[in-house]
């Protein structure tokens, strides 16, 4: 990931901002401000249709509200803390009262996808989360973010499970990577690939029943995280496919080992 850059008018302490409608219209302000050309409310259903998905509420009283958006040019991070914590629909039911919020150019996900995962990587850090609360000022807290960024531990242990997802239907893709990317703890890979259709129509012996035309590609999504994440993670996949026929394909695997990681 490049250098990431904060600017302290985008951070604010203390705030008091009484529901997740409140938090949108704060950081969707301070985004527009920062970008110029496009405006609040452009900016506002950007996040709101990505908290549609899946609150990005994540524990521990962090929450990540992040977006893609069509015709920025630079990202955008800022943070704010609240005087009083609000329900945002956190994984663990408490409470958020810090929003560290990023939004970026549509066309690199992979870069937003690099920020969210170095950001929410030092945000487990207990001292950090304390530093923040404690902040002062935005320039305190730009400080307090930048030299908190470190790398993505490595992971030797067997408390993790690797989720492989096959998705076929493109409509279901960005949605499902959005959402399992946006877990904490996780490390996500993607991959193409082909159907066994794309195989078979080539084979004689089932020539028959498959064709060309018929053959679809398939992208595999690998993601590890924390055991006791799979299930909600599995749940919030089924719903987001809920309404369509078939299209994904959902395996879990417990690790005993993992380490390293990929450029995305």
């Amino acid at each position: 990931m490049n250098e990431l850059h904060i600017d302290p008018e985008l951070c604010a302490t203390s705030l008091s901002l009484r529901d997740r409608a409140a938090v949108l219209d704060e950081i969707a302000g301070r985004v527009a401000g920062a970008l110029k050309n496009l405006g609040v409310a452009e900016i506002r259903s950007a996040f709101e249709r990505r908290e549609e998905i899946g609150s990005t509420g994540l524990e521990k009283g962090i929450a990540i509200p992040h977006c893609a958006l069509a015709g920025a040019d630079t990202f955008v991070v800022g943070v704010v803390t609240l005087a009083e914590p609000i329900d945002y629909g956190a994984i663990d039911r408490n409470p958020s009262d810090i929003f560290l919020f990023i939004a970026g150019p549509e066309e690199q996900r992979n870069e937003h996808v690099r920020i969210m995962a170095a950001l929410t990587a030092q945000l487990r850090r207990k001292e950090l989360r304390d530093a923040i609360r404690s902040a002062s000022s935005g320039t305190e807290l730009v400080t307090i973010i930048q030299n908190g960024l470190q790398p993505a531990d490595e992971r030797h242990t067997d408390r993790f499970t690797l989720l492989v997802l096959h998705v076929q239907d493109d409509g279901l893709f960005e949605p499902v990577l959005e959402l399992v990317s946006g877990e904490p703890d996780t490390s996500v890979a993607v991959f193409e690939g082909q159907s066994a259709g794309a195989i078979l129509n080539r084979m004689p012996l089932f020539a028959t029943f498959w064709n060309e035309s018929e053959t679809r590609g398939i992208q595999r999504i690998e993601v590890i995280l924390p055991r006791d994440r799979v299930n909600r993670a599995i749940r919030r996949i089924e719903e987001l496919n809920a309404s369509r026929e078939g299209g994904i394909h959902i395996a879990a695997l417990d690790l005993s080992y993992a380490t390293g990681h990929l450029e995305l």
